[in-house]
């Protein structure tokens, strides 16, 4: 036993070695790894796409970002290491997922320590890494990384928002109306009980619930594609020759043209139909029916930000099965010459075959929900990819896309969607329906019961209840001051914050209106600013008596709140020598039971002192103007002590009254008399 106490410093001596030649080791294959992923030459880029310096570290503001982020990314405070676990956990709170595109030199960084350390054992979420190896592995996404936990991205509060998404996915579930589409025999055979939600911000964030993996076919949800590609390749002018824009007030596969002898719109089975043909006999037409497939496919994955796009060949076969309706559409539009002139092709001898197939094609590209609202986040954000920040189509083309979206893009439920949601949206009869709010984010939900018009019954529930939480209705800004909606495009205290400054402002001008619109809002009429200034102080400090009878009378706000510096709204109006406010104030301290305290009642005392003071003041100079040169010289040095006399005295009433003994006008005439008179 004593050779082992012994052996054991030596025993400890020995591990702590071995520990700290494994730590060293450890860095080496990480710094090579790091180098031989590039880390140490890939430069880093800004929102713009411009280079920034080779080193951050000449960088003083972003050296303070990753000292910042490498701290957050600490298992304990202690650690003298970051956890790269941590760091990507706290990325997909605020919505930034491991296969976004502008994380990906990040993921293959770690990746490639992962496989040259002892990391293989526990992935890429358990790497740790010092100062210098942190700051080169987040470089390659630096911009994006300090936007997200400088919760700047266009939805800060993140997790709050999902969790209301959730809420309304669960509220939406129960939901049994409706049946899958039967007139396609493949789409009939959808199963009822499945229930999606994705969305996608403009800033990249995304979030999913429930069976967002399933994949189903776009059917009519790709028309507002295949119309927004033709647009950005023709031009609206060239475009609006061979399609109206016109809600049809008509079913989605009727055979009817609009005034002009046109399809209605591009949302409709007719518009979409020459949709196909625009892009057939007008964009490229050197290319073959095969290769055009080709080019609108990737023009949907660059959409989609690179995610999987697929085909669906039996959707395909099944629709061509079954299209009498749109054939016999296609042959109506070619009687009436509506198609456009190809290579060999006068407008009357359209290829109504070429064309059929290549719309079905385009109606069968197969998606999944996550995927679908990368793509409706790209209309959301101008044509531009929120994943990839590729434009894909130009902002003239997607605003001409989401207004024909908002008119005519529920079927026949266009109007009455417009009016309860107030947002550009489409449906299609996989049970997929896109919806867009301009400038924030983009939904995809997927439900194949479909309504009696044809629209998903879950994703139409879905799109009302998240109108009721938000203010995402197209004008939900009229009026925003009295809104009691959500709006998750600013931080909890930034809202709060715009609603005082608001609120504040009203008052201090005096606009009662505004008070009134403010508090039947449900805001809270009584809170206060940074040194706690409320309405009801800037109201009585501005003398608007009508503002304070409300606040008082109406909101019942708290008469005794003080600010910073001790100052209570009766204070103010003292202060300022509003006496009608003092004496409503006065008046309701007395019918809610509330005694003045100490300072409001100096305040009262400093007004009687100030009004003695006044009047005898006014004596001295009325006394003053039947004196001669030489005596008015005297009596100036004289009315200069006698006023400093006076401030002794006022200070000496507030001690006296202070301790409850002091009695205001035998005091004041006493010291005032013998004083001043004396001097005099």
């Amino acid at each position: 036993s004593l050779l082992q106490e012994k052996m054991k410093p030596k025993a400890l001596l020995t591990e702590k070695s071995s520990l700290r030649l494994t730590d060293v080791v450890q860095d080496m294959m990480i710094n090579r790894a790091i180098r031989d992923a590039g880390g140490d030459q890939v430069e880093d880029t800004n929102e713009n796409g411009r280079q920034r310096a080779n080193s951050m570290v000449d960088d003083a503001v972003m050296k303070k970002i990753e000292e910042e982020l490498f701290n957050h990314c600490k298992v304990k405070e202690s650690d003298l290491k970051a956890n790269s676990g941590i760091l990507l956990q706290e990325l997909e709170k605020v919505g930034i997922l491991r296969d976004d595109p502008r994380l990906s030199l990040l993921i293959q960084t770690l990746q490639a320590v992962k496989k040259k350390t002892f990391s293989v054992i526990y992935g890429i979420d358990n790497i740790k890494l010092d100062f210098n190896q942190f700051r080169k592995v987040v470089k390659k996404s630096s911009v994006l990384i300090s936007k997200a936990f400088r919760g700047q991205l266009v939805v800060p509060e993140f997790r709050s928002f999902t969790s209301d998404i959730e809420e309304i996915y669960n509220k939406c579930k129960p939901n049994k109306s409706g049946k899958p589409a039967d007139y396609i025999p493949q789409l009939a055979r959808g199963n009822p009980s499945k229930w999606g939600v994705s969305l996608c911000t403009v800033d990249g964030q995304r979030f999913s619930v429930g069976d967002v993996t399933d994949t189903f076919t776009l059917q009519s949800t790709s028309k507002p594609f295949t119309y927004a590609l033709s647009l950005d390749q023709l031009g609206a002018e060239v475009v609006q020759k061979y399609i109206g824009r016109e809600p049809s007030g008509r079913t989605f596969n009727e055979i009817a043209v609009d005034y002009n002898g046109q399809p209605h719109n591009p949302m409709i089975n007719s518009g979409a139909i020459m949709s196909a043909a625009l892009l057939l006999y007008m964009v490229k037409p050197e290319l073959s029916l095969s290769e055009k497939f080709e080019y609108v496919h990737h023009f949907f994955t660059r959409m989609a930000g690179g995610l999987t796009v697929g085909f669906q060949n039996s959707v395909f076969l099944s629709e061509k099965d079954t299209a009498d309706r749109n054939y016999a559409l296609a042959y109506f539009l070619r009687e009436r010459k509506c198609f456009p002139d190809g290579l060999n092709n006068d407008g009357g001898g359209a290829d109504i075959k070429k064309i059929l197939d290549f719309y079905f094609q385009t109606c069968s590209m197969e998606m999944n929900c996550e995927t679908m609202s990368v793509m409706a986040g790209t209309l959301a954000n101008g044509g531009i990819c929120p994943i990839t920040g590729e434009r894909v189509l130009a902002a003239e083309a997607v605003k001409n896309v989401l207004s024909l979206m908002y008119s005519c893009g529920m079927y026949n439920y266009s109007g009455q969607f417009a009016f309860q949601v107030g947002l550009p949206a489409k449906s299609g009869v996989s049970g997929c329906v896109i919806i867009v709010v301009p400038n924030v984010v983009g939904f995809a939900t997927w439900s194949p019961p479909l309504d009696s018009v044809g629209n998903s019954a879950r994703g139409v529930m879905f799109a009302e209840e998240l109108v009721k939480i938000y203010n995402f209705h197209t004008f939900d800004s009229v009026g925003d001051h009295i809104s009691e909606k959500k709006n998750p495009r600013s931080q909890n205290y930034e809202e709060k914050s715009l609603k005082l400054v608001q609120l504040l402002f009203a008052s201090c001008n005096g606009d009662q209106l505004a008070l009134e619109r403010a508090y039947l809002s449900g805001l809270d009429m009584s809170m206060g600013d940074y040194d706690n200034r409320t309405a009801l102080h800037l109201a009585c400090a501005e003398n608007h008596i009508s503002c304070v009878k409300f606040l008082i009378e109406t909101c019942k706000v708290n008469l005794t709140v003080q600010d910073r510096w001790g100052s209570t709204p009766l204070q103010e109006a003292h202060r300022f020598n509003h006496t009608r406010i003092v004496a409503l104030l006065k008046k309701h301290y007395a019918l809610r039971g509330i005694e003045m305290d100490v300072l409001e009642k100096e305040n009262y005392l400093d007004e009687e002192v100030n009004k003695f003071t006044i009047s005898r003041m006014s004596s001295f100079v009325s006394s003053k103007t039947s004196l001669s040169e030489s005596e008015i010289s005297t009596t100036d040095k004289t009315m200069e002590m006698a006023a400093i006399t006076i401030q002794q005295a006022f200070k000496k009433a507030k001690e006296i009254k202070s301790n409850k003994t002091y009695d205001l006008e035998n005091q004041v005439n006493e010291d005032n008399n013998r004083d001043i008179h004396g001097r005099l």
